[in-house]
């Protein structure tokens, strides 16, 4: 009987995938049943019906309201099926108006075969038949290998050589990045996502260094290594009279990084995946999709919340409510907390994770994540005791505030209350005070200087000194420079109020502060 209970455990979650897998083979073949269909030439003999009938399993990899991925597992070969809906009316009109970008994935794989460059081999297209087309699909053959996107570190070399190959053939993809290219197990790379590739004549030099920026930007963003990405840029070069210079590819890089910025941030006040616009009766506001709140709710956490600001902040049921009145000459408060939030987001900077922002009346509201177990600045280093374990932390606060720095995030108030620390991670919150600009020198003197006056008498001048060390390490001043940045930390620090964060600069531990070495 145990035998029988453990083997009966084993298999249950295996069947239950398998079922869903084959739940979803049949609601595809009932939605696509119908539509008209192409083969493509290199796979006469397969159907979209010899794929089905022959399935073993299907996942669905990736969704959105006018995107939806599928892969299949058949036994002769699996495939990828991308279902793409026209739901909006300006897709409808853009797709009637340009009718040729439907098919630009099917045409794009079938010229680059045709050309030599490894990519997914297109099996079969199709269109729901109608009046007006709602849906249209195409399926490719999977690519065994792995994606640039899972941090691996393949050959520099061959990966160069690659790039180089694709541009001499005048080959553009203006979606690239380290996602759209496979490792093969062979380590030969391969091109895959080419909806966006535009095939010229000639590539001018311009274009090969905006699109090695966008390439880098992605490398950059999974941590490669520079090293690395000169060794590429050198395979790269190898294959070109006019060389491409790093410096040239790393401008290229900044601009595609603002570019990201920009657009990611910009989301959180429209409709699309993942926010959508409120326009309801008495309550105008974005918010995230899955957020349900309404008057009910608020009017419940307004009666029954935690004050934590006065009536200013407020928790309830793991959310955190910050309520701003309206008033003349004043800028609404809760929309910079909703803007900065998602801004900070995009820039991988920790911050509560932002739910909604509502406008009711004269009042407005912005609704996050409320972390229970976070602790504050202050009180979390102020209550390390071993040496070995403050100095890990300091480190790490460090390359955090350079971090936030070199992303030209400027926050106004940067003390140690607005700063949280939980499970490893330093939180920003009370974001309506944070500026998107870079920094000049003084800004962070006066960042460093109200980080430096709230935090107390447990964290010694030795501390203080190891935090400013590791932070500016990357940029390695001179002994000079760095002295004089320290005198004007400890300038304003003397001039601030520092009673309240239990810093008491006449009983404070170790040496004095002017005497760096």
């Amino acid at each position: 009987m145990r035998y029988k209970r453990h083997f009966y455990t084993n298999t249950q979650p295996k069947i239950t995938e398998e079922k869903i897998g084959m739940d979803l083979i049949r609601t595809l073949n009932e939605e696509l049943l119908g539509s008209k269909t192409k083969n493509s030439p290199l796979f006469p003999n397969i159907t979209l019906e010899t794929i089905f009938r022959n399935s073993l399993n299907c996942k669905l990899i990736k969704s959105t309201e006018r995107r939806q991925v599928f892969y299949i597992q058949t036994s002769k070969g699996d495939y990828f099926l991308k279902l793409s809906h026209l739901i909006r009316t300006k897709d409808r009109l853009r797709h009637r108006i340009l009718p040729w970008r439907r098919w630009a994935e099917w045409r794009n794989l079938h010229k680059l075969i045709m050309l030599g460059v490894e990519t997914a081999k297109p099996v079969v297209k199709g269109e729901k038949q109608g009046l007006r087309p709602t849906s249209f699909f195409i399926v490719t053959k999977k690519v065994d290998g792995t994606s640039l996107n899972e941090k691996i570190i393949p050959d520099p070399e061959n990966l160069g050589k690659f790039l180089a190959t694709l541009h001499l053939r005048g080959i553009y993809h203006a979606d690239f990045h380290p996602e759209n290219i496979i490792i093969k197990p062979n380590g030969q790379s391969c091109l895959i996502d080419v909806q966006e590739v535009y095939i010229l004549r000639r590539l001018p030099r311009w274009l090969r260094v905006s699109n090695l920026g966008k390439l880098f930007f992605g490398f950059i963003s999974n941590r490669q290594e520079h090293p690395w990405l000169t060794e590429l840029l050198g395979a790269y070069n190898q294959l070109f009279k006019n060389k491409v210079k790093l410096s040239e590819v790393e401008r290229a890089c900044q601009k595609h990084r603002k570019r990201y910025y920009r657009s990611r941030a910009k989301r959180c006040c429209k409709n699309s995946s993942e926010f959508a616009v409120v326009k309801l009766k008495g309550i105008n506001g974005y918010k995230r999709k899955d957020f349900q709140w309404g008057k009910k709710e608020i009017e419940e956490a307004i009666q029954l919340g935690e004050r934590i600001k006065e009536d200013r902040v407020i928790a309830y049921k793991n959310v955190c409510v910050k309520i701003h009145e309206k008033r003349i000459f004043h800028r609404d408060r809760c929309l910079a907390c909703w803007i900065n939030s998602r801004v900070l987001e995009v820039r991988s900077i920790p911050v509560p994770k932002s739910l909604g922002y509502y406008r009711i009346n004269k009042k407005s509201f912005f609704f996050s994540e409320f972390i229970k177990d976070g602790t504050s600045l202050n009180e979390y280093l102020s209550s390390i005791r071993d040496i070995k374990n403050k100095r890990i932390a300091i480190r790490k606060l460090a390359l955090w505030v350079k971090k936030i720095h070199d992303r030209n995030v400027w926050q106004r108030d940067f003390n140690s209350d607005n700063v949280l620390y939980k499970k490893g991670n330093f939180i920003l919150i009370d974001l309506d005070s944070v500026r998107i600009k870079k920094l000049s020198e003084k800004r962070k003197i006066t960042n460093l200087s109200q980080l430096n006056a709230s935090l107390s008498n447990a964290i010694t001048y030795k501390d203080r000194l190891r935090f400013f060390h590791y932070y500016s390490l990357e940029e390695k001043p001179s002994w000079h420079k760095r002295r004089s940045i320290y005198k004007k930390i400890w300038e304003i620090t003397r001039t601030k109020k520092t009673e309240f964060f239990g810093l008491d600069l006449d009983k404070l531990s170790c040496r004095k502060p002017l005497s760096i070495s």
